[in-house]
């Protein structure tokens, strides 16, 4: 079944129309992809008892956490900022043009 033809049959089923229920697919998939980057950057802050990844890079340049692998994770952070800053735009972006 292709997806045109699931997005209708759900769409009936629902009473929703086809592009709101495209809308509303696609919101909650991008606040559901914001939650779990959230959630893994909290496991790695919390791994260091750390509230921010400057704070981690400050402590391995201060000697106070090894630096591996936290080095890794510093940099595992910082990919996550900007994947979570590319969904927080793509929801905005949604907002905007509903």
């Amino acid at each position: 079944m292709s997806s045109t033809t699931l997005v209708k049959e759900i769409s009936s089923l629902i009473g929703l129309s086809e592009e709101a229920l495209v809308e509303s697919s696609i919101a909650a998939y991008l606040r559901e992809k914001k939650r779990l980057l959230m959630a893994e950057q909290f496991e790695i802050l919390t791994r260091y008892q750390a509230t921010s990844r400057e704070e981690i890079r400050a402590r391995i340049e201060q000697g106070q956490i090894h630096d591996h692998p936290a080095w890794e994770d510093y940099i595992e952070l910082t990919n996550l900022a900007k994947e979570l800053q590319r969904t927080e735009d793509a929801i905005d972006a949604l907002a905007k043009a509903a």
